[in-house]
């Protein structure tokens, strides 16, 4: 059972999401109707979501009052360190190379190789 103004759905738990600015809420998980207030609780709501939800639900590109894309900006570019190792690939020496975390803490790095001759990319985890 969810406490009043929680946001999640009193029969199933889900979490209740505005769509339109409407008096009540229908649950996604369950189709059980909240009347607003009940659902969210007394008071202003906002409605808002990113760039890509936007043009999933509208069918067109966010953009701000000037007419640039929202989200559009310079292009991130990363230095990556290198090592000289052979590309299994195009056997050419010299592969840039990042890491990341993407296990459980207690687990090593996926270490990712990127070959800035022929673009090849593989991964190991150490």
């Amino acid at each position: 059972m969810s406490a009043r103004g929680s946001g999640f759905c009193a029969r199933c738990g889900a979490r209740l999401r505005l769509s339109t600015q409407s008096d009540v809420v229908t649950c996604g998980g369950c189709g059980k109707t909240h009347a607003l207030e009940e659902a969210f609780g007394a008071g202003e709501r906002e409605l808002s979501c990113g760039a890509k939800e936007f043009k999933f639900h509208h069918g067109v590109e966010a953009r701000y009052p000037n007419g640039t894309k929202v989200g559009a900006g310079e292009e991130v570019t990363r230095e990556r360190a290198t090592v000289d190792e052979k590309c299994p690939k195009c056997k050419h020496k010299g592969l840039n190379f990042y890491t990341m975390q993407l296990r459980s803490a207690d687990e090593g790095q996926t270490v990712f190789y990127e070959c800035p001759k022929c673009n090849h990319t593989f991964s190991q985890n150490n």
